[in-house]
């Protein structure tokens, strides 16, 4: 099977789980004797350029060739994907031209999407361009279901596939010559619109005021670093918090393997891969109460704590009582471990290939109608005539 990715937002500076599950994904379908190809519209940012281009993924960076406004390429990249002639067309992350193409693709692709954040962002290009959709995949219970509500997709074409990750084979054990506290960590952005990051750092004081001897691992980059560093200086200084910066994936399993206590404080998600990874390979987590993705693995009381958005009382009491129950942190750890291997990269990989199979059956069962002329999606409009912003897309080419 032919299989095409879109990405075109893996170039930004800001990457996360809907980037970093790809290239497992790829890989896995290569190695399964797939035609895996990536349309991306440049150079992958360095977190995750090594491992696309070692997936054995054929990458073509922007097909459309040339540099201009939506209207204008949208059509050159359905030609480009029309002669490639895939089974699939996948969108995996776009803000428009994925999308705008969708209405020039020829009736036999198989044409889907995958939702990674419980947003808009996601719902309504799902809406607008539903017609053309034969399939689509939410990373999450509470996605899939408002793909139904908000997006007003039929049920029986959305498909729940979560992300898969490294998994342990080794049951989590306490170690007895590791230090007296919990070793405590979190995987992310540094942002604070979706991760939170000031409502981190003010647990890790609390933290330190209650005088609990830990230590912080902070994987992860993002425009509040100088927040970070300026606000837990002391911390730093001490040895209880060590920032970390971006990390390569072996370098991070192996932190989350000597880790204690996973934390995501995020006031949304989809399904957190590195909330996955880190139940995967033995954490307990310590986790906001949202509704797409973290109570679909964590179980208030049995195998990590479930907190109010904003709590940060409750996440610090939390962590205290996991560092003065030694026995209590183990048992959590152990049960986590026990939900996260189910989510192993060959269980995705499995998965989308079934749903592929589904889907091409769909299309070639009941193909839709190219339309060259549907309207652009609400994001992609703009309120000045097309004529003078591709004067204006063509003055700034010579810049």
């Amino acid at each position: 099977m032919k299989i095409l990715f879109v990405d075109t937002t893996n170039d930004d500076i800001r990457v996360g789980g809907g980037h970093m599950y790809l290239p497992g994904l790829m890989g896995g379908l290569v190695r399964a004797g797939h035609d895996v190809h990536l349309a991306v519209k440049a150079q992958p940012n360095k977190i995750v350029r090594n491992q696309i281009y070692e997936s054995g993924a054929i990458v073509s960076e922007r097909p459309w060739k040339i540099a201009g406004l939506v209207e204008d390429t949208s059509g050159l990249f359905a030609e480009w994907v029309n002669r490639l002639s895939p089974d699939v067309y996948l969108i995996s992350g776009s803000y428009d031209i994925g999308w705008t193409a969708l209405p020039y693709i020829v009736p036999n692709i198989a044409t889907m999407m995958i939702a990674h954040n419980d947003s808009n962002t996601f719902y309504l290009p799902v809406k607008h361009y539903s017609e053309f959709l034969t399939r689509v995949v939410g990373v999450s219970e509470a996605i899939c279901r408002n793909f139904i509500i908000e997006s007003e997709m039929n049920d029986d074409s959305v498909e729940w596939i979560p992300y898969g990750v490294e998994t342990s084979s080794t049951v989590p054990h306490d170690n007895k010559l590791k230090r007296v506290g919990p070793s405590l960590i979190y995987v992310g952005r540094l942002d604070e619109h979706q991760k939170r990051i000031s409502d981190l750092i003010r647990v890790i004081r609390l933290l330190s005021e209650r005088g609990i001897d830990f230590r912080f691992d902070i994987v992860g980059d993002g425009e509040e670093m100088p927040k970070v560093k300026d606000l837990l200086s002391e911390q730093i200084e001490r040895g209880n918090v060590v920032l970390h910066g971006w990390l390569g994936s072996a370098e991070v399993i192996d932190l989350l393997r000597k880790s204690d206590v996973f934390t995501l404080v995020s006031a949304y998600e989809g399904f957190c891969i590195a909330l996955v990874e880190a139940m995967a390979n033995g954490c307990c987590p310590v986790v906001t109460d949202i509704r797409s993705g973290n109570k679909q693995l964590v179980t208030d009381g049995e195998n990590g704590f479930v907190v109010p958005v904003g709590d940060v009382e409750a996440f610090a009491e939390k962590i205290v009582y996991l560092a003065e129950t030694p026995e209590k942190l183990l048992e959590f750890r152990q049960k986590a471990w026990r939900t996260g291997k189910q989510y192993s990269v060959e269980r995705m990989v499995e998965a989308y290939e079934k749903c592929f199979e589904r889907a091409v059956r769909d299309a070639r069962a009941t193909p839709r109608q190219p339309q060259p002329d549907f309207p652009l999606m609400e994001s992609c409009r703009s309120k000045y005539p097309l004529w003078l912003r591709r004067i204006k897309a063509k003055a700034k080419s010579f810049v």
